[in-house]
């Protein structure tokens, strides 16, 4: 069993703010570092550390930025297939306020040439599940989706940032993850309301709709699935939903249901939100154990 994961690849420059800036307005931040991230990246890191074998295809440049934004993947995954471009690495700065709320600027650098066509028909046959985001060239993203559809993985795509796809090739999908704005664009684009079912019925796919503080609804194989979100006292919501689908892949790579993925990935991504910042954040399966065996989730 293994994970394919094509996706963006990011180095993140994060400022900790007691509120977020106006318009025109210059504050000083209470603390700043740098760390990898980028959806791709954040996604595959928490399926390795949940315990998921991790192929990670994607670009970086020749820049020094680039080991820092692959620091923590070369720890737990595969990256020997990651492409390394002149353009410059991926950056991101991303804003926390004392609220744990976020705002992040990305500059997509090398993830918008990265080639979904160097992935191995060799490496796609031997995948469990080929996890993809919107953070590289969509034209990519789709033709990897074609490719998915016509071997026997199952397609994961997390439509984050909201692009719009054609609707064929989004029903080419075994498993659509949005969170609530996704959502309303999702359905504004197939005309239908945004709850998980319609969705799903629309596009004849599945669909996980993540609802922050009020957890999750999916529906699957004409199966509706409710999750509460874990109380936990939030620190920092970065990288949170990403958490949430890497260990959701990683779960389902194990052979669970999709109930229980999503239980277990609603617990990682409680985890990630109880610290700051954003790789630094994603728990390893040993923690998630422990929370679930403690909390009796």
């Amino acid at each position: 069993m293994m994970i394919i994961t094509f996706g963006s690849i990011n180095v993140d420059f994060m400022f900790q703010l007691n509120e977020m800036p106006r318009a025109g307005q210059t504050l000083l931040a209470n603390d700043f570092h740098t760390g990898a991230g980028g959806k791709g990246g954040n996604q595959a890191l928490a399926a390795a550390r949940d315990g998921a074998e991790v192929l990670m295809y994607g670009a970086v440049g020749t820049d020094a930025l680039a080991q820092i934004g692959l620091s923590n993947l070369e720890q737990v995954a595969n990256i020997t297939r990651i492409e390394r471009l002149t353009e410059p690495t991926g950056c991101a700065s991303v804003y926390t306020d004392s609220h744990g709320n976020n705002m992040i600027a990305v500059a997509s650098g090398a993830n918008l040439h990265a080639s979904s066509d160097v992935i191995e028909d060799t490496d796609l046959q031997s995948a469990n599940i080929v996890l993809m985001q919107m953070e590289n060239k969509p034209e990519e993203v789709e033709k990897l989706i074609r490719r998915t559809h016509a071997s026997k993985a199952l397609a994961i795509l997390n439509l984050a940032p909201a692009y719009r796809l054609p609707e064929d090739v989004l029903s080419l999908c075994d498993l659509i993850v949005v969170n609530e704005d996704e959502a309303e664009a999702l359905a504004t684009w197939v005309n239908c309301p945004p709850d998980a079912e319609s969705l799903s019925k629309c596009l004849n796919t599945g669909i996980l709709r993540t609802l922050g503080g009020e957890g999750a609804e999916a529906f699957m194989d004409g199966q509706f699935i409710q999750m509460k979100a874990v109380a936990v006292d939030v620190k920092d919501t970065t990288g949170a939903g990403d958490c949430f689908v890497g260990v959701l892949a990683s779960a389902l790579d194990k052979g669970m249901t999709l109930g229980q993925a999503m239980e277990r990935a609603s617990v990682a991504a409680a985890i990630a939100c109880t610290k700051t910042g954003s790789q630094q954040t994603i728990p390893m399966a040993k923690e998630t154990d422990q929370f679930i065996a403690s909390h009796r989730v």
